[in-house]
């Protein structure tokens, strides 16, 4: 059997590599090849397309390189139809992903090749017309949270919860003085928002002596984030599982908004979410986002219990005070971790691992 993933940002590359273990597990003649990171490719998987590549977010930022990306999208389809799969799975990346298999439906119709996506678009959040879009393209979809699945099976696509693969074998560790900071996982968004954070490390490193600093990003920008840190006191992390210990020991965090922040949750680490993009991408998300926060630990608890500073908000005054707040006041950083618990608690379908859930229905 043939398998073809299709995952191109950080966040996917982590569930593509669960997915293909737990694929892998039952069924070790399975080949599966496509597009992934350096996650993926430790298990086997040989890219076609570096996800490198893919590192812009952003209405504007995608339309100044648009011919790249319809280019990239064009070699990703020939080398689809040239391998012929039995299934593809798309992860996460709505846009990108819709306007792949729009191109290649012959083959699900003809050749009888299955398709799944995993990880819904919020269409709960914004552009909701995206629901029958995605049922007429798709198989299945697997969704990370129950309350998604409706969006989807009222244009009858058959849509199952797995629960997010974040929160599945969570290990807490005990504190230590250490403040993380991640600034997102695209080039384009770590320039913006580490720029905005570096006074603010500057100033914690200053007054927080008694803590270790830590920025933590990944290969291909950890050039970017060295030249911008310029000799700073500070330890700058791009191996996995580094990351993830450093993580779970953190005392606080200031994270760039997106699925770090849920990782954060697991390891029940007090946060501080910020954002920055360009302007316009800006007035769009203020326009059309139906949405009252950012993180999706807010959003559940439709209030703010971790602290977000989006756009102009995102400011050293206003990050500093708070970090200053939270590091003095235990009672704050208690009632986060008090939140983050309940909601972890909530992530998984009764503790079952997400990927085997998804190979044992996509097998079936």
């Amino acid at each position: 059997m043939k398998i073809i993933i299709i995952a191109t940002e950080a966040s996917s590359d982590f569930l593509g590599f669960n997915l293909i273990k737990s694929l892998k597990n039952k069924n070790k003649k399975i080949i599966v090849k496509g597009v992934g990171g350096p996650l993926m490719e430790s298990v086997g998987l040989k890219s076609w397309v570096s996800i490198k590549e893919f590192n812009t977010i952003g209405l504007f930022e995608v339309l100044t390189r648009i011919r790249k990306f319809i280019k990239i999208l064009k070699n990703i389809e020939s080398k689809i139809r040239l391998e012929n799969p039995n299934i593809l799975i798309t992860i996460d990346s709505p846009s990108l992903n819709y306007r792949l298999v729009k191109k290649i439906q012959d083959l699900r119709k003809k050749q009888k090749i299955k398709f799944f996506h995993y990880v819904a678009p919020t269409v709960w959040a914004w552009k909701k017309y995206r629901a029958k879009i995605f049922a007429k393209l798709y198989d299945k979809m697997f969704t990370l949270f129950k309350f998604e699945n409706k969006y989807f099976t009222k244009f009858k696509l058959p849509t199952v919860y797995v629960g997010h693969q974040i929160f599945f074998k969570n290990q807490i560790k005990k504190k230590s003085k250490i403040i993380c900071f991640l600034p997102g996982s695209r080039n384009v968004e770590i320039k913006k928002n580490l720029s905005k954070m570096m006074p603010v490390i500057k100033k914690s490193i200053k007054n927080f002596n008694n803590f270790k600093f830590y920025v933590l990003t990944f290969d291909h920008s950890k050039k970017i984030v060295d030249e911008m840190l310029d000799g700073l006191n500070i330890k700058v992390l791009t191996n996995f599982d580094k990351k993830q210990l450093v993580m779970r020991k953190s005392f606080l965090a200031i994270a760039a908004s997106g699925s770090v922040s849920l990782e954060l949750c697991k390891y029940q680490v007090p946060s501080i979410i910020v954002y920055d993009t360009h302007f316009i991408t800006k007035l769009i998300l203020k326009l059309f986002v139906k949405v009252n926060y950012a993180s999706l630990l807010n959003i559940f608890y439709n209030k703010e219990v971790v602290p977000e500073y989006l756009f102009e908000k995102f400011n050293e005054k206003n990050v500093f005070k708070k970090l200053s707040e939270l590091i003095k006041d235990e009672k704050k950083r208690i009632y986060q971790i008090k939140m983050m618990n309940n909601f972890s608690k909530k992530m998984l379908l009764n503790k079952n691992n997400p990927s085997e859930i998804i190979a044992r229905s996509i097998l079936n």
